[in-house]
């Protein structure tokens, strides 16, 4: 369960990996001054260890990786500035791992400001350094070393946020694809519950898409897919939400004023299809299936009824629209 949840969370990976590193390089200083007779750096660095601990263990019980990152970085800023205070200029280099550490745990913004913070309390405070030259070249070579750290971590938060975009983007057609349609469905049932925000749901199937593929090719069904996709997000509203399930089903999340509210998308999103969609010279139609989603209601259930709604549609001839309105479904 544990390497389980390592691999499946990179951010609670990360600040795991930063806690251990942190103890293993702090704890041995402890102990050697407690042997020493420094019991004040050992009882600071003990509290460091025991803080970044604390930290740690609220991240893995509570699943805030966020706030834990933040109180890691304070501890660990905080620490290794009462180090300076207490040791003098070997204090000075925790600081180095510490403003690195910040930039892994922080957004690039919140480390910047974080180091700014550490490196004017040191210039102003006067007990990290024996002198102004002293202290000028750790500001300069921290501040580099910052912006070294700035640099690589923009680069990093870039290119986790395009994977992330990918992860959620249907790579055919360029829509969100099941992944996001499933965390937007949880999201709406969340917020019918917090705020009253009702919401619709639209399952579209092409209609005889098999028929499009076994004459023409799959190539050719695939451009089908793509102008349907391109269809959807031109004729749908910019609060609409528009999902790829599979094959030649898609998925519309609408927010709604209400259940009736539904009935406004056919039968013009239907007639638009027929009218612009072509394969092979001959229009290609789609079949609805619709549902509103119900006070304390699964996700999951209200997609059942949406997709039952959609089999009714199929099964009674296709090219319509089937609503259902709790507990039947009406045809529009």
């Amino acid at each position: 369960m544990f390497w389980k949840r390592l691999r499946e969370d990179s951010e609670l990976a990360i600040i795991t990996a930063f806690a251990g590193c942190a103890i293993v390089g702090i704890v041995p200083f402890a102990i050697y001054r407690f042997f020493t007779g420094n019991n004040l750096a050992g009882f600071v660095d003990m509290a460091i260890a025991g803080s970044i601990c604390l930290a740690v263990g609220h991240a893995w019980r509570s699943g805030d990786r966020r706030r834990a990152s933040l109180l890691l970085a304070v501890i660990n800023t905080v620490g290794c500035l009462a180090s300076a205070t207490v040791l003098g200029p070997p204090g000075l280099y925790w600081m180095y791992p510490a403003l690195l550490g910040n930039f892994l745990l922080l957004g690039r913004n919140a480390a910047s400001m974080v180091t700014a913070f550490a490196l004017l309390f040191l210039a102003i405070q006067g007990k990290a350094y024996d002198t102004p030259q002293q202290l000028a070249m750790f500001l300069v070579s921290a501040l580099v070393a910052s912006l070294i750290a700035f640099v690589f971590a923009s680069r990093t938060e870039s290119q986790r946020d395009e994977l992330k975009l990918l992860a959620t983007l249907d790579p055919l057609t360029g829509v969100r694809n099941r992944r996001a349609m499933e965390e937007e469905l949880e999201l709406a049932v969340v917020r019918l519950q917090r705020e009253g925000q009702q919401f619709g749901l639209a399952m579209l199937d092409l209609d005889h898409f098999k028929r499009i593929n076994d004459q023409l090719g799959h190539e050719a069904g695939d451009d089908v897919l793509v102008d349907f996709a391109k269809l959807l997000m031109l004729h749908t509203r910019k609060a609409d939400r528009c999902f790829r399930f599979g094959g030649e089903e898609f998925v519309l999340l609408i927010p709604i004023p209400n259940a009736a509210a539904l009935a406004e998308i056919d039968p013009s999103l239907r007639r638009r299809v027929a009218e612009e969609l072509r394969s092979g010279g001959e229009a290609v139609t789609v079949s609805i299936g619709a549902a509103a989603l119900r006070p304390g209601e699964a996700w999951t259930d209200w997609m059942a009824r949406a997709d039952a709604a959609l089999y009714r549609a199929k099964h009674e001839g296709r090219n319509r629209t089937v609503i259902d309105d709790g507990g039947s479904s009406s045809p529009v």
